[in-house]
């Protein structure tokens, strides 16, 4: 009988315990995280996409082509000698009516550092940005 009533004292302080911790805890949501998926307002905009490369080099060079002619725009040394000519390859794809999309090659000897520079560049400018070619459908 001695035993019973301690496992019973026992479950007691473990639930009001238990109560205690949910009584205090903080469960508001503090961010709104977005998470990858399909939205119905971006299909619809996916066939006015214009695509160009920006190539980055071993050596410190950038290289903006565009994707589906291969036309070069341009080989910039630096990404300060880029971003005009990014701004201006931008402006002109919004006044035709398509939506720019950079995609991002890099050399495998090439720093992060080098590719995050380009995807901070892409985001002063608002241009959307991808490193990987397979998640398009082309």
């Amino acid at each position: 009988m001695k035993k019973t009533t301690f496992l019973i004292r026992f479950i007691d302080i473990g639930l009001i315990i238990l109560f205690g911790f949910i009584v205090i805890s903080d469960i508001t949501i503090r961010s709104q995280i977005e998470l990858p998926g399909s939205d119905p307002s971006e299909q619809t905009e996916d066939r006015d996409l214009m695509l160009f490369v920006i190539n980055i080099d071993l050596n410190d060079q950038y290289r903006l082509t565009d994707f589906h002619e291969s036309i070069t725009h341009g080989t910039f040394t630096g990404v300060e000698s880029l971003e005009p000519a990014l701004r201006s390859l931008n402006k002109n794809i919004i006044e035709d009516g398509k939506s720019p999309v950079a995609l991002i090659q890099i050399d495998e000897s090439v720093t992060i550092q080098r590719l995050i520079d380009i995807l901070d560049l892409c985001d002063r400018l608002g241009i959307p940005k991808n490193v990987n070619i397979e998640s398009f459908r082309l």
